[in-house]
């Protein structure tokens, strides 16, 4: 890594740049020694500060669960991440994230584990479908949060109910007011960045993250997405449209993988939750009573205990299969 600010085990912050320019502010915290690294990717408007509660229970010791070391990034044109020049389109950010794997930890360190939200557990997915050999050989364990295998952002049909009727004509709205123009992407970003009292921000909100998240936890999103040029948000959620990783997961079923989603998440619902399960073998499912987008903001600890199991399955793996050499080929490209 580059430009490393500093030595202290806490926090060391890097870049790392890409081929079409674009700089990956990564840090990383706790030990290089010690059990397995947690790699956390967050999702379309967040950043890698998201993850702070998340990165100081996980590199706590608790009783039966060793200090683990986390690593986390600002995704391109998110936090203190540049934008780049590539087009931009999910199989991008999986590069991104192969990148970032490579430069932040070596196999030498120990296992990896992956944990990614909404676009961040799709650029976990990217990276699946484009670099299987690394499962099994070096990532051990992934969890994905609030996430979906393809068709984001898809109405396929007009519930009954009014609540569900509006929410679902004011996701539409959203989605052509962020692709339309830049007049309406710079409209909708003011909608959703006002107060939250304002009668046309809460249905967005809404719309987008279901009626799960706290006001605190919303207010928190609206500043993150204030941060964000207009242009930049619609760009990015028009990438988003590109996911398509059903069939191509295989990769996946060689690890521990865990699902979960917020039971009221209407941007990434139970249903594509279900059908992410059903691409890949052996993947375990966890539907999260009220609770909707915002789910591993909202429930750090869930995410942690997730960790935890991740842990204690590779493990288990550990302790009942045959030791085997691991052998894992990276490019010139990967070294530090």
């Amino acid at each position: 890594m580059s430009a490393v600010s500093g030595l202290q085990d806490r926090r060391l912050a890097g870049t790392v740049v890409t081929d079409d320019g674009a700089e990956l502010v990564v840090y990383a915290h706790g030990s290089p020694r010690a059990e397995a690294t947690v790699v956390l990717s967050h999702g379309w408007t967040m950043s890698a500060l998201e993850w702070r509660p998340h990165v100081e229970a996980l590199t706590r010791p608790r009783p039966g669960f060793p200090a683990l070391r986390a690593v986390t990034y600002d995704q391109r044109g998110h936090g203190r991440s540049t934008r780049g020049a590539a087009p931009l389109d999910m199989a991008l950010l999986g590069r991104d994230l192969d990148l970032v794997l490579r430069r932040a930890t070596t196999p030498e360190d120990g296992p990896v584990l992956l944990v990614g939200h909404s676009m961040g557990g799709m650029s976990v997915q990217q990276l699946a479908a484009a670099r299987p050999e690394l499962f099994g050989s070096w990532v051990s364990g992934v969890a994905l949060f609030n996430t979906c295998v393809e068709d984001v952002g898809a109405v396929p049909f007009v519930p009954r109910d009014r609540g569900a009727q509006r929410r679902a004509h004011a996701e539409r709205l959203v989605a052509d007011g962020l692709l339309r123009s830049p007049g309406w992407a710079k409209a909708v970003h003011r909608l959703l960045t006002g107060p939250l009292s304002h009668p046309s921000t809460a249905p967005l909100w809404h719309a987008l993250f279901g009626r799960g998240p706290q006001t605190d936890t919303a207010r928190a999103d609206a500043h993150a997405l204030r941060a964000i040029p207009p242009l930049t948000v619609a760009e990015f959620f028009a990438a988003l449209t590109t996911h398509a990783c059903a069939g191509r997961l295989g990769a996946l079923g060689r690890v521990p993988t865990r699902i979960l989603v917020g039971a009221l998440d209407t941007y990434t619902p139970p249903a594509q939750a279900l059908r992410l399960a059903d691409n890949i073998p052996g993947a375990t499912l966890h539907t999260v009573p009220k609770q909707g987008h915002d789910l591993p903001y909202e429930r750090p600890v869930l995410v942690v205990e997730t960790v935890h199991a991740l842990l204690h399955d590779l493990r288990h793996r550990r302790e009942t299969s045959p030791a085997a050499p691991r052998e894992l080929a990276l490019d010139s490209g990967a070294q530090r």
